[in-house]
């Protein structure tokens, strides 16, 4: 069921708020664990790459309250200039999301064997300039490229399974964004292509009529997440 992007009531979990250094800046965020005893392993690990203009951790407690429903812990963080993050004139923020990866792995209770990034729109095109470097920390399971802004070639470089989620009422055609994007990347890396195309919504795929998240989105992730990645 979508929840509002501004409304955490929904989310039931227990939440630890965390502060870390990014580059040449202090971050604030958090992780929330789901209720219950935790896993022998530890929690899988659902990481959050922002869009550009949705900076806050508020922005995404859609994919919090979606991860704790398939089991996984949720890290989620305020951009620098944003929330409790401080904000700096130095620095990148493509390096304050290997950062933040970085800090997430090695929480308490969470298994860095079982994580999954989900990059919202610009988070895609930070996804493609660092995807090595996070692979060098810890190679994720697979990557939800949501609002997704690598084209066929670009995605190639990325080599865990895709999963495309686009607007069909976005600027940036979905037939070279999702369509064509997953097929190259499937045909390279020898899977099923993996995408889907949400109606009547925004870039960031909430309902135009309204800030909820898109309902046929977010089943399309909480199924390749329990089918692809085993998260449930």
């Amino acid at each position: 069921m979508a929840s509002n992007v501004h409304d955490e009531r929904h989310i039931k979990g227990v939440i630890q708020e965390i502060f870390f250094a990014g580059d040449d800046v202090r971050l604030a965020g958090q992780i929330d664990y789901p209720e219950g005893k935790t896993p022998t392993a530890g929690y899988p690990l659902i990481f959050v790459i922002q869009h550009a203009t949705c900076t806050s951790r508020k922005n995404y407690a859609h994919y919090a309250e979606l991860g704790l429903r398939a089991g996984a812990a949720v890290f989620r963080w305020d951009k620098r200039g944003t929330g409790a993050s401080g904000s700096s004139g130095k620095g990148s923020t493509a390096m304050d999301a290997l950062h933040a990866y970085e800090k997430a792995l090695t929480l308490p209770s969470i298994n860095p064997n079982r994580a999954v990034i989900i990059a919202q729109n610009e988070g895609s095109l930070i996804v493609g300039e660092i995807y090595r470097q996070l692979a060098k920390l810890h190679k994720p399971l697979g990557i939800v490229l949501a609002g997704n802004m690598l084209d066929e070639s670009v995605i190639l470089d990325i080599d865990v399974p895709v999963h495309c989620v686009v607007s069909k009422n976005d600027w940036n055609d979905w037939r070279v964004y999702a369509e064509k994007a997953a097929e190259a990347h499937a045909e390279k890396y020898n899977y099923a292509p993996s995408y889907y195309v949400a109606t009547n919504t925004d870039r960031r795929l909430m309902y135009t009529s309204g800030a909820t998240f898109h309902r046929g989105a977010a089943s399309s992730i909480t199924h390749w997440l329990e089918h692809t990645c085993q998260i449930s």
